[in-house]
């Protein structure tokens, strides 16, 4: 597992790959440094500042971004060859860092897959579980959201199913679980596990949701996304974890339970080589 200042990417995915941390940019306050959300209130002269240099970090010279508009759903878009781009939202970037790029927003969807050779995938993060999938033959790539909300109703399996569908099997697909709130820091309540208890058979509720307490739970994100992945098919060997806790790790990263709004974003880029 590679990192410099600026992202972390994974060894088992081939094609471009990085999901960010807060280090290495030019935005200020909350944002501090790194910032790669243009939803927020931060300068969007600094966020697309920061976004040019994780791109040109990963050396990725397509120069067509398409992100998530997130709204914790289970929808994953496939962008075709013959895709309308009229359905998205344009972003201007005129006289930014990305002048020469075109930036779309999808609205209301929290994943994307594509076999095209053009484009940029990008979604965010700030505790939610990032994942990032590319089939055997590096054809195919895709980059997802997941929060507990996406977790519990296995959004995890969104992506597989359509790669099923253009003709992979499980075991021809690889997945990497990225940097979000982890079980040493994430204390969640009753309500998360009954909403996990209708997608989640007893054993697999018994190794994510640890140390209850006053109706309370730790829950382990990356570990519910890898066992329901495996669960489905996909080869535990397949499955590429980073450990990092987006809590507690305060320097290095952005998060939302930590301290709220306002506050930065973290983001998943990938893109065909």
């Amino acid at each position: 597992m590679d990192i410099t200042n600026r992202y972390k990417h994974f060894d088992n995915i081939f094609n471009m790959n990085g999901i960010t941390t807060r280090l290495g940019g030019v935005s200020q306050g909350p944002y501090r440094t790194l910032n790669t959300s243009f939803f927020g209130d931060d300068d969007k002269i600094a966020v697309f500042e920061n976004i040019h240099r994780v791109l040109s970090d990963l050396k990725i010279k397509n120069n067509i971004i398409i992100a998530t508009q997130q709204v914790h759903s289970n929808k994953v878009i496939e962008i075709t060859d013959d895709f309308s781009f009229d359905q998205m939202r344009r972003i201007d970037t005129s006289n930014s860092a990305l002048d020469a790029y075109q930036l779309y927003v999808m609205p209301e969807t929290d994943g994307l897959v594509t076999r095209r050779d053009d484009v940029v995938l990008m979604t965010f993060y700030a505790d939610c579980v990032p994942l990032v999938y590319e089939t055997d033959d590096k054809k195919w790539i895709g980059t997802v959201h997941s929060g507990w909300k996406g977790t519990s109703n296995l959004m995890a399996l969104e992506a597989i199913q359509i790669l099923n569908e253009k003709g992979y099997k499980k075991d021809q697909i690889n997945v990497g679980i990225g940097q979000s709130a982890a079980v040493c820091c994430y204390e969640v309540d009753q309500r998360v596990y009954d909403s996990f208890s209708l997608n989640y058979h007893e054993e697999l509720l018994n190794q994510i949701f640890l140390n209850p307490h006053e109706d309370k739970y730790d829950l382990d994100l990356k570990l519910a996304n890898r066992l329901i992945l495996v669960k489905a098919g996909v080869p535990n060997s397949k499955i590429e974890t980073i450990s990092d806790c987006t809590i507690c790790m305060a320097d290095l990263y952005h998060s939302h339970r930590r301290t709220g709004y306002p506050r930065g974003s973290l983001s998943s880029f990938i893109s065909k080589k």
